[in-house]
């Protein structure tokens, strides 16, 4: 007896909304975007807590979208995560006490449109979507960041500062830099995503959570200048250059971190699984109409 169409649509749902990741989940529910995320001591500062790493199978730089069903593509909550080479704060109280962002580039013309992140540098503790800065923004040189447009409470669903377990995480290690005997850490934030439409919207860039997006993800020891470190860049090399010519943009993604090529789009391997779930799902639900 085949099983009624309602229970198949919602096994269908469910499995969907599976792909979902919280700011605290492990890092094998949220995508790894591919590059050299990013070299060890690189960063101009010396600081390691802002210095983004990531290698091979232990990504630096991660993203997500979470979905808030079928019925829009612009709904739904966006993140970050970026793995540092070593905590913030002190060995009893790890936190985070610097800035950090990831900008994108929406619309394809090598700048900067908007900025996700948090500036927790001297008495601050601010989280959300921040404008660029009045330069030009499309080189590590003339790129900074401008107004909070957008502000979000720092909780348990918008921001996470953990340390990386391999053995949950995935990847092979907890520490990408032995040398200096300590942990990475993973810093994660949340936004919503109709908020980052509306803003872009504003400048004349419309998205969905289909579109093709390009990131690029930095440190800051301040909040507005980037002089601590860029992912993909080692140290302040080629600063002058555009960000393409630098190699520090990530390959063209969705929101979800599903690389998008024109119209061809490829599943990475975490999710590829769930994905045919859903695809044989559908095939069912046809299969139990025509009967």
């Amino acid at each position: 007896m085949n099983p009624p169409a309602a229970v198949l649509l919602f096994l269908m749902m469910t499995c969907t909304y599976a792909l979902s990741a919280t700011v605290s989940a492990p890092a094998l529910l949220w995508t790894g975007l591919q590059g050299n995320y990013d070299f060890v001591d690189d960063q101009p500062s010396g600081l390691a807590d802002m210095n983004i790493v990531g290698a091979g199978l232990n990504s630096g730089l991660f993203v997500t979208h979470n979905d808030n069903g079928p019925l829009s593509l612009t709904d739904g909550t966006f993140g970050f995560r970026l793995r540092l080479d070593a905590p913030g704060g002190n060995k009893n109280n790890p936190k985070y006490e610097r800035a950090a962002y990831i900008g994108i580039d929406a619309d394809f013309n090598d700048t900067i449109d908007v900025f996700i992140g948090v500036n927790f540098s001297g008495s601050k503790q601010e989280l959300g979507i921040y404008a660029p800065g009045s330069g030009l923004n499309n080189s590590p040189d003339n790129t900074s960041v401008g107004a909070l447009v957008k502000s979000y409470t720092v909780n348990s669903s918008t921001y996470s500062y953990r340390a990386v377990n391999y053995l949950t995480d995935g990847g092979t290690t907890n520490d990408l830099n032995p040398a200096n005997g300590q942990n990475d850490y993973y810093l994660t934030v949340m936004v919503n995503f109709a908020d980052i439409v509306s803003y872009l919207s504003e400048k004349g860039i419309l998205i969905t959570d289909q579109s093709p997006l390009r990131f690029v993800a930095m440190t800051s020891n301040n909040g507005n200048n980037l002089n601590a470190d860029i992912a993909g860049i080692s140290g302040s090399a080629n600063a002058a250059n555009t960000w393409s010519q630098t190699g520090a943009f990530t390959q063209a993604v969705n929101a979800n971190g599903i690389a998008v090529s024109g119209a061809t789009i490829t599943i990475p391997e975490i999710r590829s699984a769930m994905m045919l779930q859903v695809g044989a799902l559908l095939l069912l639900l046809r299969r139990n109409r025509d009967r």
